[in-house]
């Protein structure tokens, strides 16, 4: 079998197609991110006020020492919750980003990822890359791709279905970061 995967290719317009389908998803995670960050942000200023304004309070006599401690320790807890997450979304996406070339370049040599990979891996590539498996007594393999005919040799504007069940089940990608 792994003398089989010196044969299957990924065509580079597929690897295009990927690259384009995952920056396509980074773009709108970034954008989600985005969004949360800005909230987490409004949170934070106004957990910051709420810090000044009971703060005040306490010197105006109105808030004892106790429940000051109390709702300063909470203050600051959440706080140091909103600047991780704050500062964690940011890096995360330009990280993802810089990596991606990185990751595709694997498609390029089938035969390299099969040998390297254990026997559960082998099974999802082989699963991802072809229909059938025929392999005979004299362990000679033929395989019915999951890109036939024109599917790999012509443009498309769209992977074909195996680069994205590859994709999904190596990529695995998630949001950025959990809302709380």
């Amino acid at each position: 079998m792994e003398d089989y995967y010196r044969q299957v290719q990924v065509p580079e317009h597929v690897i295009t197609a990927l690259r384009e389908l995952i920056t396509a998803e980074f773009d709108r995670l970034s954008a989600t991110n985005r969004q949360e960050r800005q909230a987490y942000q409004r949170e934070r200023d106004g957990l910051v006020d709420e810090r000044t304004k009971l703060l005040q309070a306490h010197y105006a006599g109105a808030v004892p020492l106790d429940l000051l401690k109390a709702e300063h320790d909470r203050i600051s807890k959440r706080l140091a919750f909103l600047e991780a997450q704050i500062e964690a979304g940011a890096t995360e996406y330009e990280q993802a980003q810089a990596h991606l070339d990185h990751c595709l370049a694997p498609a390029r040599d089938c035969h390299a990822i099969y040998t390297s990979i254990d026997d559960s891996l082998r099974r999802i590539a082989n699963q991802a890359f072809f229909d059938k498996l025929h392999v005979t007594e004299a362990d000679a393999v033929d395989g019915s791709q999951g890109c036939r005919s024109t599917s790999c040799s012509t443009s498309r504007s769209r992977p074909p279905r195996y680069a994205v069940r590859l994709a999904k089940a190596s990529v695995g990608l998630k949001p950025m970061m959990s809302a709380v």
